[in-house]
């Protein structure tokens, strides 16, 4: 029990450093005058990071398989990190953070259900039940409810 709240924990910790890093972002677009090359400087200090994080031996080092031996779309996640750091950093100074998250949540949970439900790309399939969907369309109630 006490590792699962730890690990809700944490994961509840990333969530609230997404929003101060999009909202740190937002201001460093305001200086670069391009969401392009703010998401490349975000990118470069996450990748900077973590290679000192991976170099000092701290964690798990991993051995990157071949190419052609994994799904290629396994290899494409990081289109998706670029994607909402763009959209998040043109977004954000017109609707707002909490107006941006609520809707970056209500996507989330929208398409974890359909994956949960179907298994696609090898996650484990759990069925769409109806506290599921009633969840779900609370959580899209409450985003539409933030952008008023």
């Amino acid at each position: 029990m006490l590792n699962r709240l730890f690990l809700l924990l944490l994961v509840t910790l990333g969530g609230a450093g997404l929003a101060v890093q999009s909202t740190w972002n937002a201001r460093l677009r305001l200086s670069t005058g391009s969401p392009i090359l703010t998401t490349i400087v975000s990118l470069a200090v996450s990748l900077l990071l973590l290679l000192l994080l991976w170099i000092s031996g701290t964690t798990e080092r991993g051995s990157l398989p071949a190419f052609s031996s994994v799904p290629l779309w396994s290899w494409l996640g990081g289109v998706f990190a670029a994607y909402y750091l763009v959209s998040s950093l043109v977004a954000i100074p017109k609707i707002g953070v909490a107006s941006v998250f609520s809707l970056i949540i209500a996507g989330q949970v929208m398409m974890s259900i359909v994956l949960d439900a179907t298994g696609a790309f090898g996650v484990t399939q759990i069925s769409l039940s109806s506290s599921r969907v009633v969840g779900t369309l609370l959580l899209l109630a409450g985003a539409v409810l933030i952008q008023k």
